[in-house]
């Protein structure tokens, strides 16, 4: 049996082409978070656990990160969005390094990354819930 598209790695990059994102498969679904700083970056996540995600940064780029202070303590997962040092291009988010202790967590990629989701993605569910 051969393998689908969907179960081959993809490879997407930054706007700038300096910072590359490989996800193992298309996801099992996209999700267009409406949370108060997704909302804003517009950006569409896919979930991976993120042992499974290789992010390589070049030509001297790296991963500027911001993370989410707006929460009361109880509800701060510190999540840092991370985008391009160059570009801007927002490429992930992750637990923040201080409370990423589980390698198997999940992290969000930025679909856009991919190129035209539609085109790239095809009949891949899309959904609207909080990251």
């Amino acid at each position: 049996m051969s393998s689908s598209t969907s179960d081959r790695p993809l490879t997407g990059s930054c706007h700038c082409g300096r910072v590359s994102i490989t996800i193992p498969s298309k996801p099992s679904r996209i999700n267009q978070c409406h949370c108060t700083v997704c909302y804003k970056l517009g950006a569409l996540w896919g979930y991976f656990p993120k042992s499974s995600v290789t992010i390589i940064e070049k030509d001297g780029a790296t991963r500027n990160k911001y993370i989410r202070e707006d929460l009361a303590p109880e509800e701060n997962e510190s999540i840092s969005f991370d985008s391009c040092s160059v570009c801007g291009t927002l490429t992930n988010w992750s637990r923040a390094p201080e409370k990423d202790t589980d390698e198997h967590a999940k992290m969000g990629v930025n679909m856009r990354v991919f190129g035209e989701v539609e085109k790239v993605m095809g009949e891949v569910p899309r959904e609207i819930e909080y990251c």
